[in-house]
């Protein structure tokens, strides 16, 4: 059909996958909606000649619109949200960060707002820390804050893994993180007061319950206080 872009069918008995690359991408699947592949982005639909009169949902995969929050000394502020780019051997994960808005326009969007796009999640939580400071302190504060970050590719039930923690890894009361610094940039830098992540001072593999990620502007969370530097 002239000025939109094709749909192709799905295959019906894997509804749930793309019918292009076989990336598993959509969370609940019907029928009468068409869907956009988070990894290749091909759009289809179990009836593609009904495309115009369809429902066009996007991507709605688990992986891609789940929120990770990110809060602010415990207090609700942002979250990250995964994005899967690419095909094959050249796919990567880059992580959107996100800000709770709720400020002119309560209904807008949500109630959230876009900040980015990083490839690193420290680097997607200094966005939403910038933001942080941008509101709440003097831009010539340049003081650092403290990360502490989902370590996404530490291996949590290889051999050194007692039967304990995969449990507490398996029923989510456990995670794994880094914990460092985020430091803003300090005039004449031309990004001067947004924060960056300063990776030498991260350190990753560290075993805590769950639920700790975030920012934190005076200290890290006690199980983790041990392990992080000083501000």
């Amino acid at each position: 059909m002239h000025g939109i872009s094709r749909v192709i069918d799905w295959n019906s008995n894997k509804a749930y996958q793309c019918p292009h690359c076989r990336h598993d991408t959509v969370a609940d699947p019907s029928k009468w909606e068409v869907y956009t592949c988070c990894n290749c982005g091909t759009r289809f639909a179990r009836f593609p000649r009904l495309q115009r009169f369809l429902r066009h949902a996007g991507i709605t995969c688990e992986w891609c619109t789940k929120r990770h929050p990110v809060p602010v000394d415990g207090e609700p502020f942002g979250f990250l949200r995964h994005r899967h780019n690419g095909r094959g051997t050249y796919a990567q994960d880059q992580f959107e960060a996100w800000l709770y808005d709720t400020d002119e326009h309560p209904d807008h969007r949500d109630r959230v707002r876009y900040l980015n796009t990083r490839p690193k999640r420290a680097d997607a939580m200094a966005d939403i820390a910038h933001w942080r400071s941008f509101r709440d302190r003097d831009e010539d504060d340049l003081s650092p804050v403290l990360a502490v970050v989902a370590d996404e590719t530490f291996y949590k039930y290889g051999p050194d893994m007692t039967d304990e923690q995969e449990a507490g890894f398996l029923d989510g009361t456990l995670e794994v993180y880094g914990v460092g610094i985020l430091r803003p940039y300090a005039p004449p830098h031309r990004r001067r007061g947004q924060f960056y992540a300063a990776e030498e001072t991260f350190t990753w593999g560290l075993i805590a319950p769950a639920s700790l990620e975030g920012i934190y502007t005076q200290q890290a969370p006690e199980p983790l206080a041990a392990h992080a530097p000083q501000l």
